[in-house]
């Protein structure tokens, strides 16, 4: 997408994230004023029952009026700010958006399966967590069974939601009970190979995954910067031992942070004289943290396993600011972590990580510009675009929208498939079955290659077949 659409999208984009926080101010704003509109008529209300003189009564009805009068105003001016804002965002629409156009221009008639389309819209929504409107949806579009389209995304975000509450219990709870369809960390011999090393609370019949050490890790990193050495050690003994040998050099990273931590309250110190044992520390600390047989006591609030289950976790006693591990606590761990398990989630769901129907809208909003002005140039050439079985010229979506690998013939420019696979001919050059019949005019004939003098026969080439490409 070129510069000169994105700066103006941009721009509506940002006119529009100040219009919703305007109308959430309005919204509080408006609500407050209606209390008190409310709560100003039940006094004077209960004030005029003790009145008798007419008087008093009119006074106490002018008083409420004038204060009546004022909310109305304060409440004026408070939409009249959000009138505005709907002004400058429509402006902002305006300078990309041509009303002009017709869409329907680049539409084409295509057979629609209705159900399938209203099924995709409501996984989208249970997708993306509104439960509540993906109900609404199913019920009106009588989607069946829709209880077993929504009960893989409920408990996904049960799990999602622990995660960012920074509670990894159930996230590893999940990739232990599905270590068995989870990429493996490196190898099932390097787990069932542990022998009594291999001790520790995992308890599972598969390796264990390379995202279930990713939990461990992130759990370990936790402990350390709330409980200190004391703790991290006791986790890293208790978790680690699984990974040992496929995790090693991630393991003796983690257990270089030891030598680093120190306390919060002594960021602005120095601890020059850490860095110098750090390099030669790592192994050593390894070794300590999992290949000790001695019991280590336990910390009064050890982290096991993620079981610290409060919404709000305890400020961090130690930090690693400043110091080469200073990355491994970045902020954007747990969203990395979050991410990836919805990613590992929606796999074993046989889902794409993106959601069809955003990518498919996605996808559609950039091919409309190109399309429009396509069907326009084929209109002024008496052509019609929705007559067309193909599209006569490609739309580059970009990278982005590529998810799997094609083979386009470079005679025709149509992609391989299984009713026209490429083929290579004798001199290597590769074309699709299609356009080698059109060029030799017949499977028996001789023809020459389109890219070199060298003969060849129709019938006596190489089927190809590349590994995932379809």
């Amino acid at each position: 997408m070129s510069s000169s659409t994105v700066e103006p999208i941009q721009a509506a984009s940002s006119e529009a994230a100040k219009v919703v926080k305007r109308q959430r101010t309005c919204e509080h704003t408006m609500d407050e004023r209606l209390d008190q509109a409310i709560a100003l008529v039940q006094h004077t209300a209960a004030e005029m029952r003790s009145l008798s003189s007419p008087a008093d009564i009119a006074a106490a009805t002018s008083g409420l009026q004038a204060k009546l009068d004022g909310l109305l105003k304060e409440s004026t001016n408070q939409t009249k700010e959000l009138h505005s804002g709907i002004s400058k965002l429509n402006k902002a629409l305006d300078r990309f958006v041509d009303d002009k156009l017709d869409i329907c221009k680049a539409m084409r008639d295509i057979d629609m399966d209705q159900a399938t389309l209203n099924k995709v819209i409501a996984e989208h929504f249970f997708r993306e967590g509104r439960f509540e409107v993906g109900d609404v949806f199913a019920q009106e579009a009588r989607i069946p069974d829709v209880h077993e389209l929504k009960a893989p995304y409920i408990e996904m975000h049960k799990i999602l939601e622990q995660i960012r509450a920074r509670n990894l219990e159930p996230a590893l709870q999940w990739a232990v009970s599905h270590a068995g369809q989870l990429p493996e960390s490196s190898g099932s011999i390097g787990y069932r190979g542990l022998g009594s090393a291999g001790k520790g609370s995992r308890k599972g019949p598969h390796p264990p995954s390379a995202f279930e050490f990713k939990l461990h890790a992130l759990n370990f990193l936790t402990a350390l910067t709330q409980q200190g050495q004391e703790g991290a050690l006791a986790y890293a003994k208790q978790h680690f031992a699984p990974f040992q040998r496929t995790k090693m050099k991630e393991i003796m990273r983690l257990m270089g942070c030891l030598v680093y931590l120190r306390p919060t309250s002594s960021i602005q110190g120095g601890f020059a004289g850490s860095v110098a044992a750090a390099d030669g520390c790592e192994g050593g600390a390894t070794a300590m943290a999992i290949d000790d047989d001695q019991e280590r006591p336990q910390p009064e609030h050890t982290l096991t396993n993620g079981t610290a289950k409060q919404a709000k976790q305890p400020l961090p006693q130690f930090t690693l600011a400043g110091t080469p591990y200073a990355e491994l606590m970045s902020p954007s761990a747990w969203e990395d972590v979050a991410q990836e398990f919805v990613r590992q989630a929606c796999s074993l769901m046989g889902q794409a990580y993106e959601s069809p129907l955003a990518v498919s809208v996605a996808a559609g909003a950039l091919a409309l510009p190109p399309l429009l002005k396509l069907a326009s140039v084929m209109e002024r050439n008496a052509q019609d675009l929705r007559s067309c079985e193909q599209l006569p010229v490609e739309l580059e979506l970009g990278d982005e929208f590529v998810f799997h690998p094609i083979f386009a013939c470079p005679v025709s420019k149509d992609h391989a498939t299984p009713d026209n696979p490429p083929v290579l001919l004798p001199c290597n050059h590769v074309l699709c079955e299609h356009s080698v019949l059109k060029i030799a005019k017949g499977r028996t004939r001789t023809f020459k290659c389109p890219y070199c003098p060298m003969d060849a026969r129709a019938d006596n080439l190489r089927a190809l077949i590349f590994p995932d490409v379809d």
